[in-house]
């Protein structure tokens, strides 16, 4: 709170406050108090640091003298206020008397003396002066007694010479008070900046997650953060300004490179078994250093932070970033997905999209989520095929504190806390292994989930997406997929269908994918758009839009920045592209297939080879191979064992 106390008698005060309620909006919350002068003078600590007096020139040098704090502006009487105060005398008589407070106003250190202004005004000056309100009273009172009498003075004054029947002229002008009050304003904004910056500074300096030293000249300590004193394990409740920085510092290589009157960046330095990252920028005023500015960093705790952000921005990407509109096609294929898949948006079943690889299920999943009344809820997105096994119930369900070696404090929710009233999406849904598949089946029917080595259940409210390029029928009729949960999760089929079914889709696909990737380029594709499409037409996608997207981005790399290629150069490109898709989709299934069958080849005999040292024991074999019995009994099957 600002104080601004106004010290004199009436009409000045009022004049005083006229004026300071002109200006009072620019400074906020502003108090305005009127003080006698003798409250002042008998207790000057009345006054505090950041109080405002408006005062006459005599009071405000007796206060002085006295060491009153605060700010003090003196109504000082211009020259000219007082020849107009005479010249306005001189109207009603010949006899002027002047009266000022504690001291004869008219001295020979003053522009003007009483001889002089006798003889251009014609005027008899006599000049009195009072030391108290009491005394004023006395000295106009025995003034009176001379009805020719005219006064100037202050307030005080001027009222006295009213009340005892005299004429009474104040001495200060409009444009005075204008500037005593205008100069009180400026010192006001100024205390108002003042703490802003103090209030900034401090907010700073406590919210910086970095310590902050800042020293003057002499290596003193002017500002010290809490976070550097933690970081420097030093007393939290001690102050430590003005300490040299060497009182608080171990002796060593930090206090060597503080001390040091060398700029410093990113230096990394031991203390206290800490590793520290030090920048150090030295003030200059003037071409004169003043001091400098320490920041410490510790870098262990850099390094926590660092994780955090990537946790926090895969986080912030983590969701539904597509929506229908994203899904490019003119085929009558694709308008019809698009349509079916739009009213699933409407309603809230479980969904399961089929389709082959790179056909975009996880493009519809986000579409139909987005146009939902989930769209402002989490979207979850998790490949079944993977997550390891053994991880699978304590990613989809989460686990307690102390649920099992490792497990972090506080545990941690699963996919279904996380996606809580949201939807979960649950690509390659297939690839679940038949235990996980019953656990999960739980869920779908009772709402509820249970974290690994929790003793209570949490309702979660979430909406399945699933997706699979394999046949789940199949699976069910094999006894790989079961019944029950694939009528959970297949409430709504949509079928996607594949690129070589929808081959009208891909000259759309070519514009959208170079005016979204390489706008640069779309000149060129324009001028040669009817003999790319007939090529891209002509081939066929076995790896879908995925391959198309692929074989695309490889022909705009051998482009390059070539603005002026010939068609044939780019049609010679695009069918170089094409077969490179082809080769490296031959060579890449040739030897999955090669290393599928000896790892298949190498399971049998494994499995053979437990089953005979357990005698056929099938639990026993099951816990000696790591997997489940239901997992084992799936195998032998698979593999003709018994």
């Amino acid at each position: 709170m600002l104080k601004l106390l106004v010290s004199g008698s009436y009409p000045l005060v009022d004049y005083v406050k006229d004026e300071i309620q002109k200006r009072r909006d620019s400074v906020q919350n502003l108090v305005v108090q009127e003080v006698s002068s003798l409250h002042i003078l008998n207790h000057p600590n009345y006054i505090n640091n950041d109080d405002i007096l408006i005062c006459g020139v005599v009071l405000a040098e007796r206060l002085k003298k006295l060491n009153v704090r605060g700010y003090i502006v003196p109504l000082r009487v211009q020259t000219q206020d007082f020849i107009k105060a005479l010249m306005e005398a001189s109207k009603y008589s010949k006899k002027v008397c002047v009266v000022n407070y504690y001291k004869e106003f008219i001295n020979e250190d003053k522009n003007y003396n009483e001889v002089k202004l006798k003889e251009i005004l014609g005027l008899n000056i006599e000049q009195h002066v009072y030391t108290s309100a009491e005394n004023a009273e006395e000295v106009v009172k025995e003034l009176s007694k001379d009805t020719q009498n005219v006064i100037i003075g202050s307030g005080l004054i001027v009222n006295l010479a009213k009340k005892h029947g005299m004429k009474g002229i104040l001495w200060y002008d409009q444009e005075t008070i204008q500037l005593a009050v205008g100069i009180a304003f400026d010192i006001l904004r100024a205390k108002v900046l003042e703490r802003s910056n103090q209030k900034r500074q401090s907010i700073v300096m406590e919210n910086f997650h970095d310590g902050i030293i800042s020293l003057n000249q002499m290596n003193r300590i002017i500002n010290i953060n809490q976070a550097a004193i933690k970081i420097l394990e030093l007393e939290q409740d001690k102050n430590y300004e003005s300490n040299y920085i060497s009182e608080i510092l171990d002796k060593g290589e930090l206090l060597e490179e503080i001390l040091s009157p060398k700029e410093a960046k990113d230096s990394i330095l031991k203390y206290k078994n800490k590793s520290l990252m030090m920048d150090k920028h030295i003030i200059h005023v003037d071409k004169t250093v003043d001091g400098n500015i320490i920041i410490l960093s510790d870098i262990e705790a850099l390094q926590q932070k660092e994780n955090k952000v990537r946790r926090k921005l895969n986080k912030k990407y983590e969701g539904a970033i597509y929506t229908f509109d994203d899904i490019i096609g003119q085929s009558n294929q694709t308008i019809k997905a698009k349509m079916k898949a739009q009213k699933f948006a409407r309603a809230d079943a479980n969904v399961l999209i089929l389709g082959e690889s790179g056909t975009g299920k996880e493009l519809f999943a986000q579409s139909i989520h987005n146009a939902s009344n989930r769209y402002n809820q989490p979207f979850i997105a998790v490949n079944c095929a993977a997550i390891p096994e053994n991880l699978l119930e304590s990613e989809f369900f989460g686990y307690s504190e102390g649920a099992f070696t490792g497990a972090i404090k506080g545990g941690k929710p699963g996919l279904f806390e996380i996606a809580h009233n949201g939807t979960l999406f649950l690509d390659e849904i297939g690839e679940l292994p038949l235990s996980m598949q019953a656990k999960l089946l739980r869920v779908l029917q009772e709402k509820n989930v249970r974290r690994v080595g929790a003793s209570t259940s949490v309702p979660v409210d979430v909406r399945i997406i699933s997706a699979t390029n394999v046949n789940l029928i199949e699976g069910v009729r094999s006894k790989e997929f079961r019944m029950d949960l694939y009528y959970r999760i297949a409430v709504l089929n949509l079928f996607l269908p594949d690129l070589n079914k929808r081959k009208e889709d891909i000259g759309l696909l070519l514009r959208n994918y170079t005016n979204k990737n390489y706008k640069g380029l779309s000149p060129i594709i324009d001028k040669y758009f009817d003999s790319l499409v007939s090529i891209l037409e002509s081939h066929s996608w076995e790896g879908n839009v995925r391959e198309f997207e692929n074989t695309i981005e490889r022909l705009f790399a051998y482009i390059g920045s070539d603005n002026e290629i010939e068609e044939n150069l780019i049609i010679e490109y695009l069918e170089e592209s094409i077969k490179e898709n082809e080769y490296l989709l031959y060579e890449t299934q040739s030897i999955n297939e090669t290393f599928q069958q000896t790892m298949k080849e190498i399971e049998v005999l494994k499995i053979k080879e437990i089953l005979e040292q357990t005698n056929g024991n099938k639990k026993e074999a099951a816990d000696i191979l790591g997997i489940s019995r239901s997992t084992l009994w799936r195998k032998m099957n698979e593999f003709n064992l018994k």
